[in-house]
């Protein structure tokens, strides 16, 4: 989808990279921004998904990009003020009808945050990543929006696109590295949300694989003979991140 990618940058007089608010750093899309910066346009930082971290957490993503916008679009937090900014800068640069290119990596929430730009629901909408095809264009007042498909660099890990949502779990080679990492993201960030979410008790010494038993003995997700099923649990907690169900 790479050149479907590049028609909307070159067409687009803005372009808004979206981005999940719970893996800021992992969700920036190095070969987007170089893109953007090759055709010398305005790139605009948007986090999603901030209705799914802590106040804290979102304070200090702020913190690190004073010049980004923070939105939900099933919440519709934010989206006003990211619309008056662009309506602003289409009339300081003397443009009728800005056109607004959404990029980012598969599963960000673009196609919610359009739905609720927009009014109405003209992007799809779905939790599976890969959705949007092609360029579909999407008027919103004096706005018109042109929503491309999320692509991924080709250097970027099975991991890492586990994270995201970016590839899906029946596909990610290696489970145990994607659910540690997303563990290791909790016990940094919010260690208490996880244990909330599966009603676990973390102690000092537990380790990622420790805590994947917890959550797969408290989910009652056995084998015959009382075996924690592994696998289960592990699809499990990579569809609830995916799915937005597990708060940080």
């Amino acid at each position: 989808f790479w050149p479907v990618v590049k028609y909307v940058i070159k067409n687009s007089d803005v372009v808004l990279e979206i981005l999940d608010a719970r893996i800021p750093e992992l969700s920036k899309n190095s070969t987007l921004e170089k893109m953007c910066r090759t055709h010398g346009k305005h790139l605009i930082r948007v986090f999603t998904k901030i209705d799914l971290i802590s106040e804290s957490n979102l304070a200090s993503i702020k913190e690190l990009n004073k010049d980004a916008f923070f939105v939900s679009g099933t919440r519709n937090i934010g989206l006003k003020k990211l619309k008056t900014h662009l309506l602003i800068y289409a009339k300081r640069n003397n443009i009728e009808n800005l056109r607004v290119g959404v990029t980012g990596y598969p599963n960000m929430g673009k196609s919610a945050m359009i739905n609720a730009l927009a009014h109405r629901e003209r992007a799809k909408v779905s939790p599976v990543a890969g959705t949007t095809r092609g360029v579909q264009f999407i008027r919103a007042g004096n706005l018109y929006i042109l929503d491309s498909p999320g692509v991924i660099p080709v250097r970027d890990k099975d991991t890492t696109l586990g994270m995201m949502g970016a590839k899906n779990p029946e596909k990610v080679k290696n489970l145990h590295r994607v659910v540690f990492a997303l563990i290791r993201n909790f016990l940094e960030k919010n260690k208490s949300s996880l244990e909330k979410n599966y009603n676990i008790k973390i102690e000092p010494n537990d380790d990622e694989y420790a805590i994947l038993i917890k959550i797969g003995q408290k989910r009652g997700f056995l084998k015959k003979g009382g075996e924690m099923d592994e696998n289960r649990t592990m699809l499990s907690i990579i569809r609830e991140w995916q799915k937005g169900k597990l708060r940080i």
